[in-house]
């Protein structure tokens, strides 16, 4: 199996355990973001490939994640009310 194949399996398997929201504020998920990067583990790393160090999440909570990547004003705007969803009473 190649490298890729391998690693949208694991996506897939990843989407199916967890759902289809973002893991950190509940809103529809689109990004997979490694919690280890890759440009620090290597892109030949087994963790690349780990669930575990998988999250998915959403545009905002993803830029978050690489703020370097957007503008000061974008990254203010996606800070605001994250993870208040964790905070909700069931």
């Amino acid at each position: 199996m190649s490298a890729l194949r391998r690693y949208l399996a694991v996506l897939r398997e990843v989407r199916a355990t967890r759902g289809e929201m973002c893991e950190t504020c509940g809103q529809p998920a689109h990004y997979p973001h490694h919690i280890l990067p890759v440009g620090r583990t290597s892109i030949c790393s087994e963790l690349v490939y780990d669930p575990a160090n998988i999250l998915l999440l959403c545009d905002d909570c993803h830029a978050l994640m690489h703020p370097l990547l957007r503008n000061v004003a974008e990254w203010g705007r996606a800070r605001k009310d994250r993870g208040q969803i964790l905070n909700r009473p069931n």
